[in-house]
């Protein structure tokens, strides 16, 4: 019974100092958390309709692609209006006016959760596990639906990604400021910029980098010899490279470089000593080391009198002996390690091979070298098929029996930086010329 009833009084003597110690408890806030969360989306989305020019963001997904302009208009009935620079096509300006108007939300989830939550086909094409442009299978470009809003204000409203975990930042347009003509300024310095080689000067250091997509890949070495890859991802503006992040090479921060009009040299944004150099081949080299493609309409008078000759007298008896087909290929230049005229006849790959000479830095001689012949090159060019790849490639370097001729050209191009196409000029036969492209031509090439 004593023992009980110590326990109950120690029991009492516990509630009763718990109570003491207990702080009364007050309404920390004057406002329920709904209200709470509700006037902060309603600030958010104030914020986001207030901007009189709409947003500028440079999105990104898998940095490995770099960043893209994509631009807002907010509207306080949660649509809003967008707009990028992937949509333009510098061959019909027009396009750079292309909008796209869907919903947005704004909703709680941990914080304020900002949501494209309708198609939107300018702003999905980095979102969409499938993208044709850029991005890896069933990812595509890995960019974000829904953002988190981690800071807002009329001067910028930082954004992270809900999946993937990116930092964006949304800029007020200034004033003054025309989205249509600025999409256009980019296309224009990144065609002018765009290189495949490059150096970075930093005091008498020179370090390597290369570009795939917008992403300037520098390679530095250590003092022990050992190679390191800095990545720096980048968009395009009016002013240059703007890096997603600063980085630091040589004890020196970069934070991208500055477009200069007909120029080989960029400085950086904040130290005009230190400068990205676009390395350049002569065109001779460059001719040498990529293909080119070429067909009836790209060829001056020599060319289409030979090509005609195929097409007339050939291809019908080549086609009537069982076979039916065209010339769906013919490019020059290097592919697998070897160097002449790659072409498909009926559906069979050949290859005429060719030697070569540079001179100087825009010319070229070329002559046929039957010994490099490979594929179906032997059956093609031989009387058997009435010299057929003979004839074709006779503007290149050889006569229609496939006897090597060495012709001298003189190359030609529109961009050194950045070729879309070369046009070989034989230096002793002005009426034989040859007009190539980068981008593929394929087809009845006879007919084009």
């Amino acid at each position: 019974m004593r023992k009980a009833l110590k326990l109950l009084l120690a029991s009492v003597a516990v509630v009763t100092l718990y109570t003491a110690c207990t702080p009364e408890v007050d309404d920390a806030f004057d406002k329920s958390s709904a209200q709470r969360i509700a006037e902060t989306l309603k600030a958010d989305q104030q914020i986001l309709v207030s901007a009189p020019n709409g947003w500028r963001m440079a999105i990104y997904g898998n940095t490995d692609f770099g960043g893209y302009n994509l631009f807002f208009k907010f509207a306080a009935d949660n649509t809003v209006e967008v707009a990028n620079e992937i949509a333009y096509n510098p061959e019909d300006v027009s396009t750079a006016q292309v909008r796209e108007t869907s919903h947005y939300s704004l909703q709680q989830s941990a914080g304020a959760i900002l949501s494209f939550d309708t198609y939107n086909s300018l702003f999905h094409f980095f979102s969409d596990p499938v993208n044709p442009s850029m991005g890896n299978t069933g990812k595509g470009f890995e960019a974000d639906l829904e953002y988190r809003i981690m800071s807002a204000s009329a001067d910028s409203v930082v954004l992270k990604g809900k999946k993937h975990n990116k930092k964006l930042v949304l800029l007020p347009v200034q004033q003054g400021v025309d989205v249509s003509k600025y999409i256009v300024d980019v296309k224009t310095i990144e065609t002018d910029m765009l290189c495949a080689n490059f150096k970075l000067t930093i005091g008498s250091k020179e370090y390597p980098a290369t570009l795939s997509y917008r992403n300037l890949k520098i390679t530095t070495t250590n003092e022990a010899g050992e190679r390191k890859d800095v990545k720096c991802p980048f968009t395009v503006t009016p002013e240059g490279y703007e890096f997603y992040e600063p980085v630091t090479i040589d004890g020196q921060q970069l934070k991208g470089f500055k477009y200069v009009p007909a120029s080989l040299d960029y400085p950086e944004f904040s130290n005009g000593d230190i400068k990205l150099t676009a390395i350049v081949p002569p065109i001779n080299e460059q001719f040498i080391n990529n293909v080119w493609y070429t067909s009836m309409s790209n060829l001056g008078a020599f060319g289409q009198m030979y090509w005609g000759y195929c097409n007339t007298n050939v291809m019908p008896v080549v086609n009537g002996a069982g076979h039916a087909g065209t010339l769906d290929y013919c490019y020059f230049g290097l592919e697998d390690g070897e160097f002449g005229l790659w072409y498909m006849i009926i559906g069979y790959w050949g290859l005429n091979g060719f030697d070569y000479e540079l001179v100087g830095e825009d010319q070229i001689t070329l002559v046929y070298n039957p010994k490099k012949n490979k594929y179906n090159a032997d059956t093609f060019t031989g009387s058997g098929w009435l010299n057929l790849a003979a004839y074709f490639s006779a503007p290149f370097g050889n006569d229609q029996t496939a006897t090597p001729v060495a012709r001298t050209f003189k190359i030609e191009t529109d961009n050194l930086k950045n070729p879309s196409w070369v046009t070989l000029t034989d230096v002793n036969n002005p009426d034989n010329v040859i007009h190539m492209t980068a981008a593929e031509i394929y087809g009845d090439l006879f007919n084009k």
